[in-house]
């Protein structure tokens, strides 16, 4: 246990004599609570316990558990697989498989049907089910509202994290804040197309967006291998969207300097023909975990997840491995 944790167990056990009559607070609270809150639950008699999450607020983040067709329906899954999309884009580029001549199988999805694991792809505010939420500027944003809506659920089972260009630092961050409340650690990680989160401002590839007018932004993009077609009429929908999420990357500062390395093993991906991220950048990753590393090239953009061919090499790489990692748990 970290020291966090034994803080929180300590703590705990003097609020049990201090107030003798009260009811124990829950296991989570050891988890995803602060020592205010674990406080506040003793001096109330339990009546101030912190919000927990309910069915909708669950499924206003991961709206495509059912699409997937991964769900156990309450049931313990074997694995969960905990998903985090590039900027942009929505949870279904992980739950979905399309329909009609654009529907292509999914390796990833088929694995977790086949093995009782369920896919779990954030869905950031801001977007389709979401639309009506003010957009996340800030990756502290998703990831403290995201932890007690999930939380709970990755500490039932083994689970993996999967993150897509800034997704890699969503996840990444994420990590830092279940590591910082003694939670369980992923089985494996697989990240792609972003740089090390610790890489110097001046060595970022990109400019920031708030420095560019509306001409140079549409480049900027285009630098990120942006399809055409989203600089049509689709503009209007994705202008403010991108602008937020460039947020994301823009504003990020890494936090983390002399903390433990983490101990999870990392798979890597870059996509070859990457105007913006390079081998490079991708496999200084390697210095933020003990744990065993893998770097695998992908022949496409930066944006491979949306390159039918290059997806579908992704997600079998993936698949793969989660078989590997099944047996290695029982």
């Amino acid at each position: 246990m970290d020291a966090r944790t034994l803080r929180m167990i300590d703590l705990i056990d003097a609020l049990e004599e201090q107030f003798p009559r009260c009811d124990a607070a829950p296991e989570e609270c050891v988890w995803l609570w602060n020592e205010d809150e674990a406080r506040a639950w003793y001096a109330s008699g339990g009546a101030e316990r912190p919000a927990t999450c309910d069915e909708a607020t669950f499924t206003r983040w991961f709206p495509g558990l059912e699409r997937s067709r991964t769900s156990c329906n309450g049931r313990k899954p074997r694995m969960r697989v905990l998903c985090f999309p590039n900027a942009g884009n929505q949870e279904d580029m992980f739950t979905s498989e399309g329909t009609g001549p654009r529907r292509q199988s999914s390796a990833l999805l088929e694995w977790c049907k086949s093995n009782e694991c369920e896919v779990l792809a954030v869905q950031y505010p801001g977007r389709a089910n979401r639309k009506s939420e003010p957009y996340a500027f800030d990756i502290a944003d998703i990831t403290v509202p995201l932890l007690p809506v999930v939380g709970p659920k990755l500490q039932e089972c083994p689970f993996v994290i999967i993150g897509h260009s800034v997704g890699s630092w969503v996840a990444f961050e994420f990590m830092q804040l279940m590591r910082s409340r003694g939670m369980r650690m992923p089985e494996h990680v697989f990240l792609s197309a972003f740089p090390f989160p610790d890489i110097p401002h001046r060595d970022r590839p990109w400019h920031v967006n708030v420095l560019l007018d509306e001409d140079a932004f549409k480049e900027e993009c285009r630098r990120w291998d942006v399809n055409e077609l989203v600089f049509g009429p689709l503009w209007e929908v994705y202008h403010d969207l991108m602008r937020a999420d460039f947020h994301l990357f823009d504003k990020y500062d890494y936090a983390h300097s002399g903390k433990e390395n983490f101990a999870w093993p990392l798979t890597m991906f870059y996509g070859e023909s990457d105007r913006m991220i390079t081998r490079e950048m991708c496999a200084f990753w390697e210095t933020h975990t003990t744990g065993e590393f893998e770097l695998v090239n992908i022949p496409g953009h930066h944006l491979f997840p949306l390159q039918k061919d290059q997806k579908a090499m992704w997600l079998e790489k993936i698949a793969a491995t989660l078989e590997i990692v099944a047996k290695r748990n029982g």
